[in-house]
């Protein structure tokens, strides 16, 4: 009886209680949901709602102390989660889509735009435009001291001094003292500040140049003058919610932007979701406005069984499933060995016929290819004799071949770039080898190694070059000279690595731009012309070998006779390089490269060096034969 006594009491106190505090439970859940946030000091509960929350942070942001200016990113942060909460972006764009952006009329019109000068008044009439800091007050004070002397009788002549003529005992001396402040125009001229002055309605000189539209007033405590002037602008009607439109196509750019800007934020938007299995297993999944990957995923149910699910996200705001194709679940099952079933199969052995691939043509060729040889040589107390030198050689080569094997038609570039230089301690550094090439040539099947060809030569340097040792006058330079020669003729291939280019008709042009600087005679140009053009015939023999184990020679000569002008005068232009391959990177490399032009003269010496003079006084000048070779140990790389 007793144990059931305390029982209802006790629920009486639940029932009490419950009274008690179910208007405020039943109070809290009719609001909004709240976040209890516990205060560290006081250590009391600050509550706050979503809309509080807003308030609180849109309050913060109004208040210009609480931030410093670094803290610019996270003010703008807190902007836009605040203004998310006023609106959705999903309202935002639906009411940006939906508003008519053609309705919106506008027209021309004149509207007067305001302005305040700011003054800063000197006295009651002068004053000056307050718009730059001038750094202290444009006043001088001024004194002037006034001295007035009195006569107050005289006394014995012994026993006085004489001041201006009187005695001194008796002037009176009386001084008047005038304090004045008056501008300091000369400081304010040299900052350049004008001073204006009121003349009645007038301002002198006026501060604003006279016959313009605009027009002014003092405010009435005279402490700037508002300006107002007629502005012609584009307003907009007073239904639209635009006032002044920059241009006519204002409107229409707007729509375009808010439709781009639309468009980027659906494809930007993304929600990261989690599928778990069985086992709680997590898989990130992004869910984005489209995407055509589809990944795979293994489902499992309570008996442990696998299957594969691939799981795609086409469109915004939707997911596809796509079970894996011929799956099937079987569980395993205890038969009896009579029941089970003995299929017998014979395969299928024959062979299944095969259609050939066509062959995918490849045009074009690449090929770049470069070596540096490097020399050095120190002597120190050498009893011989000798002189330390540094020398580098740099041979730069590209080719770009096109091959079209159905029309017959191949078309080769080659661009080569040979400069090298040497440094001694006498002479500095000098360059030694100098030369660029560009050789094009297309050929068109005719007969069996017999092509229609077409040939273009160009050569010419990149440095400045000096006939050392007279190195203050520069003798050739980039362009200066250059020669091109344009060719058409057949060509002969004999063997697989001999080729016989002959252009029965070719155009050579040797020129050099800066007449001026260079002296083209040097380079067989008449003294009165910039340019030297030959018609004549060129054969091209180019030849590659390779003998002794892997030593190879290439050979190229290039031969030219001009049709106009002395055609038993063959200019020849002959290079033979050895190369011998003794490691993956270094090989041994001799350049052998001779010239001869009849139109380029050397002047004739004596057995002294001096000059052979002609009966009328010019140095003699003969054709010569140019040689120059190189051998080094060089450095290749091949792509």
């Amino acid at each position: 009886m007793k144990l059931n006594k305390l029982r209802l009491l006790r629920q009486l106190m639940l029932l009490f209680s419950f009274l008690v505090f179910s208007p405020c439970v039943f109070a809290q859940s009719e609001e909004e949901e709240t976040i209890a946030v516990t205060d560290t000091i006081a250590h009391t509960p600050v509550v706050f709602t979503p809309a509080y929350a807003s308030e609180y942070i849109e309050k913060l942001l109004e208040t210009d102390d609480v931030w410093r200016p670094e803290g610019e990113n996270m003010r703008v942060s807190l902007k836009r989660l605040a203004d998310h909460f006023n609106e959705p972006i999903d309202s935002i764009i639906s009411r940006l889509s939906t508003f008519d952006y053609d309705s919106v009329e506008f027209a021309f019109d004149y509207l007067n735009v305001f302005d305040t000068i700011p003054l800063k008044w000197l006295n009651d009439t002068t004053f000056m435009v307050d718009t730059v800091s001038v750094g202290r007050e444009p006043f001088i004070a001024r004194e002037t001291i006034f001295v007035n002397t009195v006569s107050t009788g005289a006394l014995p002549v012994n026993d006085t001094l004489t001041v201006f003529g009187m005695a001194r005992d008796s002037v009176k001396i009386e001084r008047d003292t005038i304090r004045e402040t008056v501008i300091d125009t000369l400081f304010l001229r040299t900052l350049g500040i004008q001073l204006h002055q009121v003349d009645g309605e007038r301002i002198v000189p006026p501060v604003f140049v006279p016959g313009s539209n605009e027009r002014f007033r003092f405010l009435r405590d005279s402490a700037a003058i508002v300006v107002s002037r007629p502005r012609r602008a584009l307003v907009a009607g007073e239904d639209s919610p635009f006032f002044i439109l920059p241009d006519e196509k204002m409107t229409d750019s707007l729509q375009h932007a808010v439709k781009a800007l639309v468009a980027y934020t659906e494809v930007r938007d993304s929600i990261l979701l989690f599928i778990s299995d069985i086992d709680r297993q997590q898989t990130p999944f992004w869910l984005s406005a489209k995407g055509d990957e589809m990944r795979r995923f293994w489902v499992k149910n309570a008996a442990r069984d696998s299957i594969t699910l691939w799981v795609g996200n086409p469109f915004r705001n939707e997911i596809s499933l796509l079970l894996e194709d011929n799956v099937s679940v079987e569980r395993r099952e205890k038969i009896r060995m009579d029941d089970v079933p003995v299929t017998s199969l014979q395969p299928d052995r024959s062979l299944v016929k095969m259609t050939p691939s066509d062959e995918i043509p490849i045009y074009w060729t690449y090929e770049f290819g470069s070596t540096f040889t490097l020399n050095q040589t120190y002597f120190s107390n050498w009893a011989r004799g000798g002189e330390s030198s540094f020398a580098g050689n740099l041979d730069v080569r590209g080719r770009a071949d096109f091959n079209d094997k159905d029309s017959k038609i191949r078309w080769k570039n080659e661009g080569r770039l040979r400069y090298g230089a040497i440094r001694t301690e006498e002479h500095g550094v000098r360059t030694n080898t100098d030369n660029l090439e560009l050789n094009s040539k297309f050929n068109t099947d005719m007969i069996e190694k017999l092509d229609f060809s077409s040939v273009l030569y160009f050569k010419t340097q990149v440095a400045k070059g000096y006939n050392y040792p007279n190195d203050s006058v520069v003798v050739s330079r980039f362009l200066n000279p250059g020669a091109f020669t344009l060719g058409v003729g057949v060509e002969y291939k004999p063997f697989e690595k001999t080729t016989l280019n002959f252009s029965a008709i070719s155009y050579r042009n040797t020129f050099v731009l800066d007449t001026t600087a260079i002296d083209q005679t040097a380079h067989g140009i008449d003294p009165d012309k910039r340019s030297r053009q030959e018609l004549g015939g060129q054969l091209v023999i180019l030849n590659s070998v390779s003998i002794l184990d892997g030593l190879e020679i290439n050979n190229a000569i290039r031969i030219f006779s001009g049709y106009l002008e002395k055609p038993q005068n063959i200019d020849v232009d002959w290079e033979i390089n050895f190369e011998k391959q003794i490691s993956w990177f270094f090989k041994v490399s001799l350049n052998l490269h001779t010239i001869y032009d009849d139109d380029i003269l050397f002047p004739v010496l004596d057995v002294n060096d001096e000059p052979v003079l002609l009966p009328d006084g010019t140095p003699r000048r003969v054709p010569k034969t140019q040689f120059k070779q190189f051998l080094g140990l060089t450095i290749a790389f091949r792509l």
